[in-house]
């Protein structure tokens, strides 16, 4: 057999064991064959009082920037105008309308703190996403989150993505509930 024929045959067997294994990952399921082959989606809760990095590229921490003490956020997030739990509801409803699938793992109400995995929208890789609402002095909340990818070193910006879908989705939610500016009164006509 030539040397030519048969890196041809390696070739065709090592990319029919490839579709092979795309149909099993398409078949058992994406998720599914994530938590198979890594284990659980869920990274568990994030302490947002001792900030701790994976150093690598598959993270993205956002809070304000003069409360995150060690963190160095990617991201700093503002004063929001809101009482926390107000902030929170608002917070878990924009987060459910994230690009891929969401689904939530961990919630407290009462700590404004909750938990989701968020799964990529074509490889369904999935990246736990951790926010938490905190009261700002004088009055207001602030917004803390977190996004860690649990596959991989770097992520392609999709934890980015997760926290900045986060805040922008607020930031709508609020300006679209501001009542429009009424227009000023047109003078009646003289006569």
């Amino acid at each position: 057999m030539s040397p030519l024929r048969f890196l041809g045959l390696v070739l065709a067997a090592l990319f029919g064991a490839f579709l092979l294994l795309v149909l099993a990952f398409y078949t058992y399921g994406r998720e599914a064959s994530w938590d198979a082959v890594f284990g659980r989606a869920d990274l568990g809760p994030y302490d947002f009082s001792v900030p701790s990095r994976t150093g690598k590229l598959n993270d993205t921490l956002a809070c304000p920037a003069d409360d995150c003490q060690k963190g160095i956020p990617d991201i700093e997030t503002r004063r929001y105008d809101l009482p926390p739990a107000t902030l929170f509801a608002l917070a878990e409803q924009v987060v459910r309308r994230l690009p891929g699938k969401v689904r939530q793992v961990g919630a407290n109400p009462v700590n404004t703190r909750f938990r989701v995995i968020v799964y990529s929208p074509l490889l369904r890789m999935p990246s736990t996403l951790s926010v938490m609402v905190t009261p700002a002095r004088g009055g207001g909340s602030y917004l803390y989150a977190y996004s860690r990818s649990q596959i991989g070193y770097y992520d392609l910006g999709r934890n980015t993505a997760n926290i900045v879908g986060l805040i922008a989705g607020i930031d709508a939610e609020l300006a679209a509930a501001k009542p429009a500016s009424a227009s000023p009164a047109s003078p009646s006509p003289t006569k």
